[in-house]
Formats: C-alpha cells, sequence, structure tokens
C-alpha cells in the first residue's frame, strides 16, 4: 500500500528524467519506444524529453487504485480476525444449566477486538501520520447519562429496550428507512481514505457486520443474553475512542453506524433469547452476594477495577 503511494509521487517524475535524460543521445528511438509501451502520448523528439509523460495523471490514478485496493485487503483482513475474535465460543451463551448465571465482565474476545484495532491505529500512523486515536477514553458516565453515552435503545429509554417484541423490530425498520445506507465490504474500484478513522471504522464494521449474522444463527440463555449485553456496552464505551463521525466527509456517519450495529445485535440477541422476559430486566441478582447489579455497573467495576488496569492499555492508548 505504502509502496503504491509513494510511486504515485515519484513514478512518473523518475519516468519523465529518464527519457529526457535519453533523448538527449538518441531522440527519435526513445520517443519511439515511449510510445510504443505508453500508447500513443504524442513525445515530439524535437522538444528533447520536455514533454510530459503522464500530463492526464494515468500513472498517478492507477497507483492510486492499486494502494486502494491493498489497503482494502488489510481492512478485510482485520476485519476478519477481529469477527472470528467476536463469534468464538458464542456457542457457550446458549447454556442455561444455572438459571442465576450472571457475567462479571465483558468476553475477554471483547477486548481482543479493540487489541486489533489499537495495532491497526498504530499501522496507519506509522505511514500517514496524525493522532492515534480520537479523544482520551471518557469517564464512566452516571446512571441519568446512560442515554446520552450508550443511546436509546441500548438503555431501554424507547420502551421497546433490547426485547424481542413485535414492536422492537418495527420501530428499528422505520429507523432503517432514515439511515444512510452504509457499504460494509470496500469495492475494488472505491478510492479508500487513507486516515485511521476510514482504516479503523471499516475494520469494526466488517467485524460487527459479521457478528450480526453469527448472533442470527445462535440462541441465548437468560445468561447468555445478559453477558451480550454486558459486551454491548463495553464495545460501545470504547468505540468513539477510536472512531468519529466526520461531518462532510465519507465518514459522517462512521460512528453512528457501529452504534446502530449493536443495536442491531442486541434487537437480534433477544429475539433468539430463550427467556423473553429477562430481555427487558435490568437488574441482575447475584445469589453468591446477594446483591443486585445492571450490566453498566458490571462493565464500569471491570473498568476501575484494580486488578484490570492492564486490560484497559490493552484496548486503549489512554483512559
Amino acid at each position: 500500500c505504502e509502496m503504491c503511494r509513494l510511486a504515485e509521487r515519484s513514478m512518473a517524475n523518475t519516468l519523465n528524467q529518464s527519457i529526457q535524460s535519453a533523448m538527449e543521445e538518441d531522440a527519435h528511438r526513445v520517443a519511439d519506444s515511449a510510445n510504443t509501451l505508453f500508447g500513443d502520448i504524442t513525445i515530439n523528439p524535437h522538444r528533447k524529453g520536455k514533454d510530459g509523460l503522464d500530463s492526464e495523471q494515468i500513472l498517478s490514478k492507477r497507483f492510486q487504485l492499486a494502494a486502494s485496493r491493498a489497503l482494502s485487503m488489510y481492512i478485510m483482513n482485520s476485519g476478519a480476525c477481529a469477527a472470528s475474535e467476536l463469534c468464538t465460543n458464542v456457542f457457550l451463551l446458549s447454556d442455561s444449566r444455572d438459571p442465576y448465571a450472571i457475567p462479571s465482565r465483558p468476553r475477554e474476545e471483547c477486548l481482543r477486538v479493540f487489541e486489533i484495532a489499537k495495532a491497526s491505529c498504530e499501522d496507519c500512523i506509522s505511514i500517514v501520520g496524525g493522532d492515534l486515536f480520537v479523544a482520551p477514553v471518557a469517564p464512566f458516565p452516571d446512571e441519568m447519562e446512560y442515554v446520552d453515552m450508550f443511546g436509546d435503545r441500548l438503555t431501554g429509554a424507547t420502551g421497546g429496550g433490547g426485547g424481542s417484541g413485535a414492536s422492537s423490530g418495527l420501530q428499528l425498520d422505520v429507523e432503517r428507512m432514515f439511515i444512510e445506507k452504509t457499504q460494509v465490504y470496500p469495492h475494488s474500484l472505491d478510492q479508500l481514505e487513507f486516515t485511521r478513522n476510514s482504516v479503523v471504522s471499516g475494520i469494526l464494521r466488517v467485524a460487527l457486520s459479521a457478528f450480526v449474522e453469527c448472533v442470527r444463527s445462535s440462541v441465548f440463555s437468560s445468561f447468555g443474553y445478559r453477558q451480550m449485553k454486558v459486551d454491548a456496552i463495553f464495545l460501545r464505551y470504547i468505540i468513539p475512542h477510536y472512531v468519529k463521525d466526520e461531518f462532510g466527509t465519507s465518514e459522517a456517519n462512521a460512528c453512528t453506524c457501529l452504534f446502530n450495529t449493536i443495536d442491531d445485535i442486541m434487537l437480534k440477541a433477544g429475539q433468539r433469547c430463550f427467556d423473553h422476559e429477562v430481555t427487558n430486566d435490568d437488574d441482575y441478582y447475584d445469589v453468591e452476594k446477594d446483591e443486585i447489579f445492571t450490566p453498566y455497573q458490571l462493565v464500569q467495576r471491570f473498568l476501575e477495577g484494580g486488578q484490570e488496569s492492564s486490560s484497559m492499555k490493552r484496548v486503549a492508548f489512554a483512559h
């Protein structure tokens, strides 16, 4: 990818200089060779190589396209790795042997997804420069700020909760009508933007879209759905550290698109859950501690726990 980007800037100039130098010795022969190799570029042998070889920027465009294709392959490969992590051991979330079991933290696989995102940021910055991340990880919100941080659907503020009722699905279908269609997999002819935001959002888009399909073909126990809710809150909390909506660009809905996909994942998980009552209940009773926890409290406890500080260093640059 970087070789193509460098070639775009230097190849035409190098060829022009070579032709100009050679034509000072044998103008007619070099002009004929250049016309044969690069097509009818109308090189006048009497101008001694002063004609531009790529005046229409054809070579430049080809190298741009080659670099874009290499970048799209990088995005799809990294996205596939992240998707593989998210989908790992999802079948275990159908285990219903202990109806009182509750999760204690986000799955390890969710942390590995952000390790991939973090490594991709470092790769991008080493090539194109810029900031490693959008902003430091924000302090975990208070209960009154859950809706602002996690959205109406994930918090159940719209009344639909994460449940599997027909109203939830209908509401999401109506909202989708007004959401700009977002391409998940980059096309080979697309000119991708060489920015950290574009690359990381593309990787997460591929990963979450694959996870949607995995959830659609899975079933969940009450524990499994609760674990999915904890994972969704964790994902949504960390994503703004890496991706933002860049208005006026092709990444205008980069972050919003990822949030909508997470909401879709939770809707599908609710529809595939054995116990539909748990999908509208955020009070998780811990039998061993005789306490009630919400999924938000579980994520916050994980983030603020002393022994988990090393885990946050794995998934974020600053927190």
